[in-house]
């Protein structure tokens, strides 16, 4: 009899412990990236992103990026599965157009939304996008 019961027992704790480690991830409401490194991971894909553009125009001769300005990053709305997040990145650039028309434009900047999660950082809307001075 003592023995049916140790098992019972056993099996009963046994089976809170499973139960309690499974509950371990109840009440988490964030996803598996912080909003501090969605934010960091966000300033750097449009920092990556506004450069390669930058450098891929023609008509661009040189050109710094979040340099004349505070980048800023903003979280909007974070869930179980991933950080949105508002970059806006200021850009300047000095131009040279087919017309022969050049000069620089100063204190621009993009202003895009990301959506970060642990594995991918996602373009979701562009609202202002990098101006061409030559168009």
């Amino acid at each position: 009899m003592w023995l049916v019961k140790s098992r019972i027992g056993s099996l009963l704790i046994l089976a809170l412990l499973v139960a309690f480690a499974g509950c371990a991830g109840i009440g988490s409401t964030g996803p598996d990236v912080t909003d501090k490194e969605a934010r960091e991971q966000a300033l750097s894909a449009e920092e990556t992103r506004v450069t390669q553009a930058l450098g891929n125009a023609s008509y661009v001769t040189s050109s710094s990026v979040g340099i004349y300005a505070e980048p800023n990053a903003t979280v909007l709305n974070s869930n179980s599965s991933a950080v949105k997040i508002r970059v806006k990145m200021p850009y300047s650039y000095e131009y040279s157009c087919e017309d022969g028309s050049s000069g620089a434009v100063d204190g621009l900047k993009t202003n895009v939304v990301y959506q970060v999660t642990d594995s991918n950082v996602t373009v979701m809307t562009i609202t202002e996008r990098i101006q061409n001075a030559c168009a």
